[in-house]
Formats: C-alpha cells, sequence, structure tokens
C-alpha cells in the first residue's frame, strides 16, 4: 500500500510477492487438507448415519476422505475472481499515478471556465528516509487575461509525463483561478473511494475463498443424505428453489439457484453437510467440487 502511490519497480515487486505467497499459501492449505484438515476425525465419522439410498450418487458412498476435483463452475468462479481483483489491481495503479480529485471537482465541471496550461518548471527534491518529492510549476491565462502561475507536488508518473514547454488542459473558477484541476492528469474518483472499494473486493474475495474451502472439505468429507426440491420458482433464465432434508429426524432446509429449466418441485437432490455442524451443508449437484472418478 505504501509503494502504491509512487508506482514503479517496488509496487511491482510487491504485486509479484503477493501473487507468490498466495500461490504457496493455496498449495500448503490444499496439501494440509488433502492429509488431515479435510477428513473430519474419526470419532466423529463413526457417529454419523451412512449414505446407502439409491437416490445418493455412488461416489457419495465411498470411504472419506474423497478425492475431489473442480468443477467447470468452481474454475470460472475463481477465474472470475482473479480477473476483477487483477483489473482493480490495475485500475488502482492508474489512480495513484494521477492528482486526486478537488472536493468541489463536480462545481468545476458545470460551472469552471476552460483554458491552457503551459509547464515552466520540474523539481524533484531529495528529502528525509530517501524519499524523493517532485514539482511542477505551471502557469494559464484566465478568460480576462490574467495570468495565474501554480507550483505543486505531483505523484512521479504525473511528474514523468509532463516536460516544460508543454501544456494540458485546466478547469478554474474564474472569481477565484487558484481552484481549478487538470483534467487530463486528475483522477475521476477519490483514494478514499479507492481504499473503500478494495476493502469491499478483499472481504468479498475472502468470503468467496471461504465458500470454496467448505465446499471442498463437504464433498471430501461430508455425510450424504437425500432431499427434495421444492418452491421452484423462475427468475429469468435461472430457477430459485428450496431442497428440503432431514438429519436425525430434523426437517432443514437450504436455499439455492440453478440454471436448470427441467427442474420441478419433488426432484430428488443430494445434500452434503459436517456432522459436527450440521448447518454446515452445500446441495452436491451445485457444489464448486465433485468426487474425482
Amino acid at each position: 500500500m505504501s509503494s502504491l502511490p509512487e508506482g514503479g519497480e517496488t509496487l511491482w515487486v510487491g504485486v509479484g510477492l503477493v501473487a507468490l505467497g498466495s500461490v504457496a499459501l493455496r498449495m500448503g492449505l490444499d496439501s494440509a487438507e488433502g492429509t488431515r484438515g479435510e477428513s473430519i476425525p474419526a470419532a466423529r465419522r463413526q457417529a454419523r448415519p451412512r449414505a446407502t439410498s439409491s437416490n445418493i450418487e455412488p461416489e457419495l458412498l465411498n470411504p472419506s476422505p474423497r478425492k475431489v476435483m473442480m468443477t467447470s463452475r468452481g474454475k470460472t468462479v475463481v477465474l472470475v475472481w482473479m480477473l476483477t481483483l487483477a483489473v482493480f489491481a490495475v485500475l488502482a495503479h492508474r489512480h495513484f499515478g494521477l492528482l486526486p480529485p478537488p472536493e468541489m471537482k463536480s462545481r468545476l465541471d458545470s460551472e469552471g471556465f476552460s483554458s491552457l496550461a503551459e509547464v515552466h518548471g520540474r523539481e524533484a527534491r531529495d528529502v528525509a528516509e530517501g524519499r524523493t518529492l517532485y514539482f511542477v510549476g505551471y502557469n494559464f491565462l484566465t478568460e480576462s487575461g490574467a495570468p495565474v502561475r501554480i507550483s505543486r507536488s505531483v505523484p512521479m508518473r504525473v511528474y514523468a509525463r509532463l516536460d516544460e514547454g508543454e501544456t494540458t488542459a485546466v478547469v478554474y473558477f474564474p472569481r477565484n483561478p487558484e481552484l481549478h484541476y487538470l483534467p487530463d492528469l486528475t483522477s475521476p474518483v477519490s483514494t478514499r473511494f479507492v481504499l473503500f472499494l478494495g476493502a469491499l473486493l478483499l472481504a468479498a474475495a475472502g468470503f468467496a475463498e471461504a465458500q470454496r474451502r467448505i465446499h471442498r472439505r463437504l464433498v471430501a468429507s461430508g455425510a450424504a443424505v437425500s432431499g427434495f426440491t421444492a418452491d421452484v420458482r423462475r427468475r429469468g433464465g435461472v430457477r430459485s428453489f428450496l431442497v428440503n432434508y432431514d438429519i436425525g429426524g430434523v426437517r432443514r432446509t437450504l436455499k439455492a439457484t440453478e440454471r436448470n429449466p427441467n427442474l420441478r418441485n419433488g426432484q430428488r437432490a443430494t445434500v452434503l453437510y459436517d456432522p459436527t455442524v450440521t448447518t454446515r451443508a452445500v446441495i452436491y449437484r451445485i457444489a464448486l467440487y465433485r468426487v474425482r472418478p
């Protein structure tokens, strides 16, 4: 995060380390799950009911932990999340390479006047802790012909884009031209919005990863029970429905959606659940994993 405003080598090294760490963590967790994390303790497995119904898929009758593989749907979900986070990272990198928008940007866009600003100076200053600050000086004429000269600190990438004598658009208040911004060099959104969106995406991605792990664990070691669909409703191209199933004589229900035009009330659907936490369950046919043949 500290390298985002400056960009450059530090940022990309950090991005690379995060990517490598994520891959290593994923491989380590999957390996641990395959040897011990995916299986339910033996004492607890003995207490769960055996799935012997002919309505349950044969591969689920195998002893656990079962070998699993990700479905096409699961791969699509993972790919979409990776692309989403990658696109956000690119846009965030671009944002921190531009000037922040002024608080009165919307008013400037509606009431401001336009002109051309000419760069008349550039300076890089070394400060404490080995940091470097970049300054650009520019001037422009108001509609009345009054000259305005400005010197301001800018991100390194803005500094690199501007050469002395170069011109760029400027929007200013006619009564107070010092209140202005440079549209071609200003981000359309605030840094606060970028950080909020980033935190929201990371939280959502963390939730999605937790769901993936739950699906994998349930398919590998969950107890199977036969349920039936109910309350099937059409919502555009998908069907929303309920699956009712019984555990220890107690009726439980899962809500789900599926792109299945042939879905009807009363159809059988296998549910996988954790005997230690019976509320943790998934409908097998729409899980992100399948038992490996």
